[in-house]
């Protein structure tokens, strides 16, 4: 073996005892980073001061997100993603959407395939914005506190009205209903129950059926005997 074999080679196992020495520390580190929002709590790549998620990043959990944070909170420009398949991508201000952002309802949710586009203040729709619909009807106007303060389009007043019927036929206790729930991209599998309690257009139901394939709700695994909230206006009567 020369000298030159022998230098590198010492060199070379210098380094990799350097590396194995650092990387514990680096990935103690990033283990200890934390992101506040507990829906992101889980895996965390990025920047880090005091223990806390700073600067760009990524964090996994329940839900998905990628941007930027501030201690510990998303603040400035990001994406968040829900295993509903919903997605925001705007402003955040101390892990609240604020700013300009745009949401779009993913395949799981009771909204699928709607969007929403504009202003936002703490966590709420507000300022101008757009809504759409996959029917293609779009509301162009403003917003305050998350509520269209704007002239509905001929489209909405038939929803409302749409659904108003729908929950006066399901808005009863011990009315047995029925929802549909999406299983893959196109089939539907049916889930059952009745109605034990009613506040407003919201309603709690009892599963009796939770279906033939598995489902949450609320992030919670649907079981016979067990209860849900939910849109009265996502139920229909059945028999």
């Amino acid at each position: 073996m020369t000298f030159l074999e022998m230098y590198f080679g010492a060199l070379l196992r210098a380094c990799l005892v350097a590396a194995a020495t650092l990387f514990p520390m680096i990935v103690s580190a990033q283990t200890l980073c934390s992101v506040l929002d507990p829906e992101l709590s889980g895996v965390y790549q990025g920047g880090c001061k005091d223990g806390l998620a700073e600067g760009f990043g990524e964090a996994r959990g329940a839900s998905e997100y990628r941007g930027s944070f501030r201690a510990g909170r998303k603040h400035g420009k990001g994406v968040k993603t829900w295993p509903s398949g919903d997605r925001y991508e705007g402003d955040f201000v101390d892990d609240r959407k604020e700013g300009t952002g745009t949401y779009l309802w993913g395949p799981r949710s009771a909204s699928a395939g709607e969007s929403y586009s504009g202003g936002y203040l703490n966590d709420q729709r507000h300022g101008e914005g757009v809504y759409a619909w996959p029917s293609g009807d779009r509301y162009s106007g403003p917003w305050a506190n998350d509520a269209i303060t704007g002239v509905p389009t001929p489209m909405m007043i038939s929803r409302a009205r749409a659904k108003a019927e729908a929950l006066l036929a399901v808005g009863k206790s011990r009315v047995k209903v029925c929802r549909a729930l999406l299983v893959g991209i196109a089939m539907r599998d049916w889930i059952r129950g009745e109605v034990i309690e009613v506040n407003g257009d919201r309603i709690s139901v009892r599963i009796d059926d939770p279906g033939q394939q598995p489902h949450v709700i609320d992030g919670r695994l649907l079981v016979r005997g067990m209860t849900v909230w939910s849109a009265g206006d996502e139920w229909v009567p059945c028999f």
